[in-house]
């Protein structure tokens, strides 16, 4: 790579963090400025994980008493479906080839653009539902179908993740987790243990370059601190429309990329 790529690459992980701290979105970043640098889609993926690993981390870690507060049970049988279903992802995206995963790109950006575009009104929904899911009273405990869906986010939070917070909040929410701040704590810990077993096999594996890596993390740890330290003076609504402006248009030129004449 050239000094000109590592500039926008650094520069892409410091927007990374900037997003993630005050909108949500950095993966958008992150993940296309690696592939535009010449790393096949794969190794930019998993890399792009490593810059964003930190970030879920530090806001489990800032839900620390609203985990604490969750019933024990719970919380270990939600740890060990997170971790399962994010060795299934990481392993999925292990022995997936280059070709199939180029072919999967545009969709999987699709997904979470539109997840990222309907969150406040899935937020929103949820919230109105609160008072009728709390009438119906459904039982917190794990059943089949719950099982399957936090297992099912799990893996696809080890194999690409973009998105997998607001299907988590709305499993949580649908599955009797009354309180938002408690399911916001269950669903950033869900995301930083499939973010973290992920980078671990797939660094195991070699997938993950770490000069690059590393240098990714300093970024949207500066990013995040700068997001972190104007968040409440910005316009919430204008960055999200940033964001999905961008990763819109970046999900066509993926699409036009698979798809278009060659």
């Amino acid at each position: 790579m050239t000094l000109i790529h590592l500039v926008f690459i650094f520069a892409a992980s410091i927007m990374a963090g900037f997003a993630n701290a005050v909108a949500g979105g950095g993966t958008f970043f992150s993940f296309p400025a690696l592939v535009a640098g010449g790393m096949n889609t794969i190794m930019a993926n998993a890399t792009s994980s490593v810059a964003i690993s930190p970030g879920h981390a530090m806001t489990t870690f800032t839900y620390r008493q609203e985990l604490l507060k969750t019933d024990r049970r719970r919380l270990i049988a939600l740890t060990v479906i997170a971790i399962g279903g994010a060795i299934c992802g990481a392993f999925l995206l292990t022995i997936t080839d280059e070709k199939t995963f180029k072919t999967l790109v545009p969709y999987l950006l699709g997904f979470a653009t539109l997840s990222f575009a309907f969150g406040p009104a899935i937020q929103k929904w949820l919230t109105t539902r609160q008072a009728e899911i709390k009438a119906s009273k459904p039982s917190t405990k794990l059943t089949v179908k719950s099982f399957a869906a936090y297992f099912v986010a799990s893996i696809y939070g080890g194999y690409f993740g973009a998105g997998q917070s607001i299907v988590l909040l709305t499993i949580l929410t649908l599955n009797g987790i009354e309180d938002i701040q408690e399911a916001n704590a269950l669903k950033n810990m869900i995301s930083a243990l499939s973010s973290l077993v992920a980078v671990i096999i797939l660094a195991i594996k070699g997938y993950i370059v770490w000069d690059l890596g590393l240098m990714m993390i300093v970024g949207a740890m500066c990013g995040g601190y700068i997001g972190g330290s104007i968040a409440k003076k910005l316009n919430k609504k204008w960055m999200r429309a940033l964001v999905i402006t961008f990763s819109s248009f970046l999900t066509m030129v993926y699409f036009y990329k698979v798809y278009g004449p060659h």
